[in-house]
């Protein structure tokens, strides 16, 4: 199996997980018992309330509006939620509490996948153990960054793709060649190196 495809599948586990966490009825102990692993944006909202320094008439909205998301999600699918969610809370936070608000609903996803993508790429000689922590941390604040750019234009397709793609060529080279089957990152074209001087 590709490790393009074993991303994916650690990725779509991980937002399963966050889903169900999300979800009424006591479901959050099925995948973690950590209340910050919630799919829902305006839970997280609430639950970071502190963090974000929400005024009471921002609350008194998430509030009001989660009440309704709940309503909403007995009848819609969770895409729509989520999209309704969103655009709620564009409207209620200012743009540097809704930046943080993204960033800090994938941290504890980056965290665990971080970790499990360290551990593959330990277990395939891609890295050691002894590798430095500069090195884990720039996988997994890659990650974080990948995970946080698709939540955050999640609504506009066309500029995810482009911000995704541009982040793709900026992986550290470890993660790279781990999601490219072992093949190194090609070197960047510099055009002041004498090689492409004729």
């Amino acid at each position: 199996m590709s490790r393009s495809v074993s991303f994916l599948m650690t990725v779509l586990l991980a937002l399963f997980c966050s889903q169900l966490a999300g979800q009424p009825g006591g479901a959050i102990n099925d995948c973690t018992s950590d209340p910050d692993m919630s799919s829902s944006l305006l839970y997280l909202a609430g639950y970071y309330r502190i963090d974000l320094k929400l005024t009471d008439r921002q609350m008194d909205s998430v509030r009001l509006h989660a009440k309704q998301a709940s309503k909403m999600a007995r009848k819609s699918t969770p895409e729509d939620v989520a999209g309704y969610e969103r655009a709620v809370l564009r409207r209620i936070l200012s743009e540097g509490q809704f930046e943080d608000l993204i960033v800090y609903r994938n941290i504890p996803v980056s965290k665990l996948l971080g970790q499990k993508t360290w551990n593959e790429m330990v277990k395939l000689n891609y890295v050691s153990r002894a590798d430095s922590a500069r090195l884990y941390t720039q996988v997994q604040m890659y990650l974080q960054t990948v995970l946080v750019a698709r939540d955050y234009y999640a609504d506009d397709p066309e500029l995810q793709t482009k911000y995704l793609e541009e982040l793709s060529e900026k992986a550290p080279a470890s993660l790279y060649r781990y999601y490219h089957n072992g093949k190194p990152k090609p070197p960047a074209v510099n055009f002041y190196r004498s090689d492409f001087i004729h």
